[in-house]
């Protein structure tokens, strides 16, 4: 079903306002809760979680998501990898990574979240979302500049200096990019969201600063391999509708 550029990029900032809406409300409540500390940010990112399957559930988006599918034969799997390598090139360069309090099992829970949360959101509602009204291309570039956007909730959990923060957005809205640019050409979010985790898991608990140099390398060839991404990519209609029929 087509809809308005307008009425799609409208429905898709929303559902990224009601997100960061939630990461702030929750933060708010959880002391009251006794929930305090480093477990703020898990329930934050449970919440999260929760809010992104109602809404993928709310746009009868399951079938486009390529959540429960376990294995795909074909280029899938292996147009993976360089998202693979990406997460675990953190772990050879600048120098492994060591356990942080509370512990690796739940900075993995965590993480694990963060993936669901932001990969159901962006690369299943949002971009779904936008491709009701744009090409593939521009839904996922514009998906991935939302992406990047997202990431402005640092200003809510820490005090990131300005230089750091546009920095960030810039990384995050390419890293959105070559994601999204996947799941265009083969609705696959399992692996997206499973990669997801574990590249912020080695980012994280890395033992060394990630030199700057290594972020701009990065982030330029996950640019080039999206773009190559989308070039392999036959446009097809969604057929998915925007607003489920009542």
């Amino acid at each position: 079903m087509r809809t308005s550029p307008v009425r799609a990029i409208l429905l898709a900032t929303a559902i990224q306002l009601v997100r960061f809406g939630l990461i702030i409300g929750a933060l708010e409540i959880a002391p009251d809760l006794g929930i305090h500390g480093w477990y703020q940010g898990l329930f934050a990112n449970a919440v999260c979680a929760a809010f992104a399957i109602g809404v993928v559930t709310w746009l009868k988006l399951w079938r486009h998501s390529g959540l429960f599918v376990l294995w795909k034969s074909g280029k899938a799997p292996l147009l993976l990898l360089p998202f693979v390598i990406e997460a675990l090139v953190w772990l050879a360069y600048p120098g492994g990574f060591a356990s942080q309090a509370p512990g690796i099992g739940l900075w993995a829970l965590t993480l694990l979240l963060v993936g669901v949360n932001e990969e159901l959101t962006s690369r299943v509602a949002v971009l779904q979302t936008l491709r009701t009204a744009f090409s593939s291309t521009w839904a996922v570039v514009i998906a991935g500049v939302m992406f990047g956007l997202q990431h402005l909730s640092l200003l809510a959990t820490g005090s990131p200096s300005t230089e750091d923060l546009l920095t960030i957005l810039v990384l995050t809205s390419v890293y959105g990019f070559s994601l999204g640019a996947f799941q265009v050409r083969f609705a696959w979010v399992l692996p997206l969201i499973l990669v997801h985790a574990a590249s912020d898991f080695t980012q994280i608990l890395t033992t060394e600063p990630v030199p700057f140099a290594m972020h701009i390398v990065i982030t330029l060839t996950l640019l080039a391999y999206g773009t190559w991404l989308l070039k392999g990519h036959k446009e097809t209609p969604t057929g998915a509708p925007l607003i489920p029929p009542r």
